[in-house]
């Protein structure tokens, strides 16, 4: 019988798995819809979430009929969202704080991806909840080709730990991230509160799926 690789680094998710930023995002997009006038496709809601920010707005360029430069339409949709994220008090995902205390306790490196942010602005927020300290790497969705679902935030990541993918573990919150994170051999623990999701998450390839941070073992 084989020894499973060492776990090394943990890498987390910024929206939906580290940050319950979710239900503000959907606030933002119902706004960004609003200001150009376009109409609502509740069928792309799934293939949408979890997905690079830059890549959900072409998406909806393609599918939506929504018009403008992909990059200042981007930028616009964030806008709205920090509107509204920045106001808000206890945005951090319950059990969040403790298990990456302990993570690091136990000398494991700690890292971070996002599709919807900008390294700068996620680096000011983890600041801002008292835990950028922790993260060794932050990598962001705008730095490299392709956002999630394809999996260079995570051959990025990977590549600046200096560690192969099977010494990491990715947890993810939505299929597109654990898609990502799976295409490049990592680890994957899938968290979602939804037992729908869970079972979609698992059937994709999760290593294993819980329903918060609270229960996660490393």
């Amino acid at each position: 019988m084989t020894t499973p690789p060492e776990i090394k680094a943990v890498i987390f998710d910024f929206d939906g798995l580290l940050f319950n930023s979710e239900p503000i995002w959907d606030r933002a997009y119902d706004i960004f819809l609003k200001k150009h006038n376009i109409q609502d496709r509740p069928e792309y809601w799934d293939k949408m979430t979890g997905m690079g920010l830059r890549e959900a707005v072409k998406l909806m360029i393609d599918k939506f009929g929504l018009e403008g430069d992909p990059k200042e339409l981007t930028e616009d949709w964030r806008r709205i969202f920090y509107e509204i994220f920045l106001k808000e008090k206890d945005v951090l995902m319950k059990g969040s704080k403790d298990l990456i205390k302990s993570l690091s306790r136990r000398g494991l490196v700690i890292g971070l991806t996002t599709g919807g942010h900008t390294e700068v602005m996620t680096k000011q927020i983890l600041a801002k909840t008292g835990i950028l300290s922790y993260f060794s790497l932050v990598v962001s969705s705008d730095d490299v080709q392709k956002g999630k679902p394809a999996p260079d935030v995570y051959i990025y990541a990977v590549d600046k730990l200096n560690l192969k993918p099977e010494n990491c573990l990715a947890l993810e919150d939505s299929a597109n991230g654990v898609l990502a994170a799976k295409a490049v051999g990592l680890k994957v623990f899938g968290i979602n509160a939804d037992k729908k999701i869970r079972a979609e998450l698992e059937k994709i390839g999760a290593d294993r799926v819980f329903q918060n941070l609270l229960e996660v073992k490393i």
